[in-house]
């Protein structure tokens, strides 16, 4: 019983490790450089040099843009 507690956790924890990436349909690679781009200069407006950007700003920009992220989406936007 005391193992199959283990298993569990472990499976957990592992789930909330899985990356997700943006995808959106229709897009292409050029699509994604260009609008993230785009949102990561949104996101960095108004922040001082050196501190890291406001990755809300730019998830709920890339949002507004159509992409979505889910586990196993294409495309690697700005790190959280």
């Amino acid at each position: 019983m005391r193992h199959l507690g283990l298993v569990i956790l472990t499976a957990v924890l592992l789930a909330g490790c899985a990356e997700k990436h943006w995808t959106k349909p229709g897009a292409t690679l050029e699509d994604f450089k260009r609008d993230s781009h785009a949102c990561g200069l949104e996101a960095r407006r108004g922040v001082y040099i050196g501190t890291p950007v406001n990755k809300r700003v730019y998830r709920g920009c890339m949002r507004a843009r159509g992409y979505q992220q889910v586990e196993g989406g294409e495309w690697v936007g700005l790190r959280d």
